[in-house]
């Protein structure tokens, strides 16, 4: 079936747990002659949809008992919630994300049962939950990459967003995606800097402004203007120009899905574009049954027609101009080169779509929260500043081969992102053969049942106290330059993950890493040092008190990171700059 027949796969799973055992029930009363009253009809009626879920989950906990037993594996430790189908645990979730700091309820529960790999059984279903590096690896990039998939049901959630893009699909659908962007992520490619160089002084310009007049911006939406904008020039030939818009204003901003809002044209799309994150994400938290809250109304559309309503006149002129012959090897782009492969608009929109996720919200993410970092920690401003000062003096113009000679700077974004990685969550379907982790430390081999969702947490994973020391939850640039950070990443590589491992290893890995530090260096030049600006923040975007009562970075933390597709800063990062010279 189709991801976009969710309503259809929905109903169909109704109909096996509800309708069916009814069905069955009445049959088997007429098979063997009894005529019930009505009433006592429609309880036995009732009575059976329990019963057959009683019956479908005993066989299976015996098919599955003896498929582990078979394959010499036990069963992941299961969380054993107060009530029916772990409903208390559901609830949870969803309360810890509304209010607590990002995924402590999960860390809550690994601690509790102090393993690494969990069964939370899910409204009697098997959901496994992971922050063992050895299981995320034995599914990425070992014998498992072949069994474990995005799965149906994450391509469903994004379907009507990613489409048939490259984050969405498997398979050879998959590597047919991965084949057409390979060519737009070399090596020659990358050493353009241009593009970078023309935002970055855009971006630094109006920082400039409010540095000056000592007035507070939110950092956040900026990054993310500049981000779109060079993914929109290297991947269309085309800039969305959202940096000249409107920029939300210190005191009157309002919160929108993810960070600020501002009534424009270039607001309403990256309203749009979050929202549209925010209700997929809103998706993958419910589970299987999310179709019942869009039966009759797809949540997604309102925001997708805006994003559509901007990306549809460029994707039609790229055909046209495709169609007249008019490309030439100077301005082959990205959607060029999509336009040469297939004449679907629509495919080539998803295609769009996925790489403007990648090239806008992981990287703007990264630089808030570095910018964030360096706010909070003046004596890394200045040493950072000092490597940029002394490499390329105050106004110098980097390079790609000589940005990889900052070492500081590289410490600096690894661990921002070993902290904060962009994508913080993600998931895995495994085929329907019965599969077993291999043993990790302590923990044997773990019995993974067939058709089962395997999600994985690299924010958890980077912030492990056993894989990075004691003070794992410090921001510690000066671990990166350590014999025994490099010793951690040989031994256990999946350690540290946040441009995704394995076959499916993020392609633009080289182009973030170029574009975040070149930014970063323009920017240090240019700033002495950041205040954050908590009086600008946003009403309800600043965490809450009691986080301060609390062990961990919430007891110490001042925004509030919270995550969609993509980690955020909730109501923006406001902040004031001081610039040289002041």
């Amino acid at each position: 079936m189709h991801p976009r027949h969710y309503r259809l796969r929905f109903l169909l799973d109704v109909a096996r747990a509800i309708v069916w055992p009814q069905v069955a029930c009445n049959a088997a009363l007429h098979a063997a002659g009894f005529h019930p009253t009505p009433a006592l009809r429609v309880l036995l009626s009732l009575l059976a949809v329990p019963l057959f879920g009683a019956v479908r989950t005993s066989i299976a906990q015996r098919r599955n008992k003896a498929y582990a037993a078979a394959l010499g594996a036990e069963p992941v430790p299961c969380v054993r919630g107060r009530w029916p189908g772990n409903l208390d645990i559901v609830l949870g979730f969803v309360r810890s994300f509304k209010e607590d700091y990002l995924m402590q309820f999960l860390d809550d529960l690994f601690r509790e049962h102090r393993c690494k790999t969990l069964n939370m059984r899910l409204l009697w279903e098997d959901q496994i939950w992971t922050i063992d590096e050895a299981h995320v690896r034995y599914m990425l990039a070992g014998p498992g990459f072949d069994w474990f998939h995005k799965g149906y049901f994450w391509q469903e959630r994004m379907e009507s967003f990613l489409g048939n893009g490259i984050f969405n699909r498997d398979g050879a659908e998959w590597q047919a995606q991965r084949a057409i962007a390979r060519p737009w992520f070399a090596k020659d490619r990358l050493s353009d800097l241009n593009i970078f160089d023309q935002h970055t002084s855009t971006t630094l310009a109006l920082i400039s402004s409010f540095a000056d007049e000592r007035q507070a911006f939110d950092a956040q939406d900026l990054f993310a203007r500049f981000t779109l904008d060079s993914a929109s020039e290297f991947l269309f030939g085309k800039c969305l120009d959202t940096l000249h818009g409107t920029l939300p204003v210190a005191g009157r901003a309002k919160m929108g899905p993810k960070g600020t809002s501002i009534d424009d044209e270039c607001g309403s799309f990256a309203w749009a574009f979050e929202d549209v994150q925010v209700q997929v994400a809103r998706r993958t938290r419910i589970g299987k049954p999310w179709p019942l809250f869009e039966l009759f109304h797809d949540k997604t559309t309102e925001s997708m027609a805006v994003v559509q309503k901007r990306l549809r006149p460029i994707v039609r002129e790229a055909l046209e101009k495709d169609t007249r012959g008019e490309y030439n090897d100077e301005e082959s782009t990205f959607l060029s080169h999509l336009a040469k492969s297939t004449d679907d608009p629509q495919d080539i929109a998803s295609a769009v779509l996925n790489m403007l996720l990648a090239g806008r919200d992981t990287t703007a993410s990264v630089l808030s929260f570095v910018v964030y970092f360096l706010a909070l920690h003046p004596e890394v401003m200045r040493k950072l500043r000092a490597e940029i000062l002394h490499t390329y003096g105050p106004d110098g113009r980097p390079s790609v081969e000589d940005m990889k000679d900052l070492e500081y700077l590289r410490a600096v974004i690894n661990e921002t992102m070993r902290l904060f990685p962009p994508v913080p969550m993600n998931l895995r379907l495994s085929d329907s053969d019965p599969h077993v982790f291999p043993a990790s430390g302590s923990a044997p081999k773990y019995f993974v049942p067939p058709g089962t969702g395997v999600l994985y947490s690299v924010f958890l994973i980077q912030r492990r106290t056993d894989l990075w020391g004691d003070d794992a939850l410090e921001f510690r640039p000066e671990r990166w330059l350590e014999p025994a950070t490099t010793k951690l990443l040989a031994d256990c590589p999946f350690a540290f993950t946040p441009f995704h491992a394995g076959p499916r290893l993020c392609l633009g890995q080289n182009f973030a890493y170029n574009e975040m530090s070149f930014f970063l260096v323009r920017l240090l030049q240019r700033v002495a040092s950041f205040e954050l600006a908590p009086d600008a923040q946003p009403e309800g975007s600043l965490p809450s008190q009691t986080w301060k009562m609390r062990k961990g970075r919430q007891a110490i933390e001042e925004i509030w990171p919270a995550s969609s597709v993509t980690t955020f800063i909730k109501g923006g990062l406001w902040l004031r700059a001081v610039p040289v010279g002041m």
